[in-house]
């Protein structure tokens, strides 16, 4: 027997034959009994037009594609049950064929490849949390607004306050050297001019400034934002 692609499955019987579905779709009936046209197996839904279980699917899909030509080494009417399904392929792919398994549905291997993509990326869509809601919007924006009023990212309002010009200046070693034993007990160090320490010292009131001016920015920043407004109403007697 030598069964080719040339044959009709639309002149075959058709016992369970369903409406034409787009192609390469697989519809499934939760209320009907799923059994195999082919082989009697557990069908997993309708592939190629006629209800089948996943073994009879890529079977027949693999034999259209491949285009390959069975010949039955019996008398072409072998049984086509699921424990003697891989017995003889030719009648297992004519059986195919009577059922109405209609090999124009089957898709290329480039389509396949599209719809699994496609699939993919739904799924990853549906995966993904939903989009911020209009009350986060509407708090992202409130602060980006009170950042950019409060703050300035060039650090030009600190030009006014001027560090002090030098921390400390070593001064010269003194000319005679320490005695042995004393250099010997501790290392040599250098000594402070007592006409740095007040620019030393002056740095004190310039760090007390700057501490002053981002806290003012810092509190004018959060009282723009309403959660912190309505933290300090209740501080002032509100409700806890």
């Amino acid at each position: 027997m030598s069964v080719s692609s040339s044959s009709d499955p639309e002149g075959s019987p058709c016992p369970l034959s369903r409406p034409q579905v787009p192609r390469g779709q697989e519809e499934v009936r939760p209320s009907e009994d799923k059994v195999c046209a082919v082989c009697g197996d557990r069908a997993s839904g309708y592939h190629f037009h006629v209800m089948t279980c996943e073994g009879c699917k890529g079977f027949f899909r693999r034999s259209i594609i491949k285009g390959v030509h069975f010949a039955c080494p019996f008398s072409r009417s072998c049984p086509v049950t699921k424990a003697k399904r891989r017995q003889c392929q030719a009648c297992r792919l004519q059986k195919c064929f009577d059922v109405g398994m209609r090999k124009d549905m089957i898709m290329s291997e480039e389509a396949l490849r599209q719809r699994r993509a496609l699939r993919g990326r739904r799924r990853l869509a549906r995966e993904q949390p939903s989009g911020l809601t209009a009350e986060q919007q509407e708090l992202i924006t409130i602060l980006s607004v009170a950042h950019q009023r409060n703050f300035d990212s060039s650090f030009s309002q600190f030009t006014h306050y001027s560090p002090a010009v030098r921390l400390c200046i070593p001064s010269p070693r003194p000319q005679s050297p320490p005695e042995p034993a004393e250099s010997s007990a501790c290392p040599q160090q250098d000594y402070l001019d007592p006409d740095v320490l007040p620019d030393v010292f002056s740095m004190l009131p310039h760090f007390a400034d700057l501490s002053t001016f981002m806290i003012q920015q810092v509190i004018s920043f959060a009282k723009e934002i309403p959660a912190f407004r309505s933290a300090g109403q209740w501080g002032a007697g509100g409700p806890p």
